[in-house]
């Protein structure tokens, strides 16, 4: 009795079939991790100093940044000035973010916990660079799904441009023939620190995490 073979092409297909399946997910993660990279880029690499291991940049001394006012969450005009004797964190974004975004603002509701009695001390901003879809009104929907004591302001290219060269901000539309309204923003995904006077004290970057940041600015308020 003759026994029946291995069929050949079952068995290339048992070996193809992973082979690309670990191609396709190294391709994947290269194209987020190329996606996360450019979004943490800005236009002067000298605007932020040097990041120690945890992603931590300290501003010494802190850096003069010119005050802006924007349409709010809140349903008015809100400034940067409006929060000294507090420390303000400050994530660039916009709403339908698909990744970024949501991260930077569960990131600031850790940081928040983190912070427990100290957590008065800080205001967290949400600034849209994509304020021609980011209403105020929006913006309030998108904050409260994190803390509806977080502030969302709508930023506009004129509105936004004196944070271009002090935070070293960048943002991008990706445009969508097929959709026009449907495009989406490349921007800057750090997080940043006012100090209590309204200067720019430290650069988070994405990676950094939530513990970390709330152990850095516990360490500034006991100072």
């Amino acid at each position: 009795m003759t026994k029946n073979k291995p069929n050949s092409n079952m068995i290339i297909l048992a070996v193809i079939i992973p082979l690309f399946l670990a191609i396709a997910g190294v391709v994947i993660l290269a194209v987020f991790s190329n996606n996360v990279q450019n979004q943490t880029a800005t236009t002067d690499d000298s605007v932020a100093p040097l990041a120690d291991s945890e992603g931590i940049a300290e501003y010494n001394p802190p850096r003069d940044v010119q005050d802006f006012t924007m349409p709010a969450s809140t349903g008015e005009e809100v400034s940067l000035s409006d929060f000294r004797g507090k420390y303000v964190m400050i994530a660039f974004g916009y709403t339908r973010c698909p990744d970024v975004c949501p991260i930077n603002m569960a990131d600031f509701k850790q940081v928040k916990r983190f912070l427990g009695q100290n957590a008065d001390e800080v205001v967290f901003l949400f600034v849209s660079v994509d304020g021609e879809r980011d209403t105020p009104e929006l913006l309030q929907s998108f904050m409260a799904r994190y803390d509806p004591e977080f502030i969302g302001l709508s930023g506009t290219d004129a509105l936004l441009a004196d944070a271009r060269s002090d935070f070293g901000l960048y943002y991008a539309r990706i445009e969508n023939p097929s959709a026009p309204q449907d495009y989406l923003v490349d921007h800057t995904a750090s997080r940043f620190l006012i100090d209590k006077d309204g200067k720019l004290t430290r650069f988070y970057s994405f990676t950094t995490t939530p513990r970390a940041m709330a152990r850095d600015i516990i360490g500034l308020l006991s100072q």
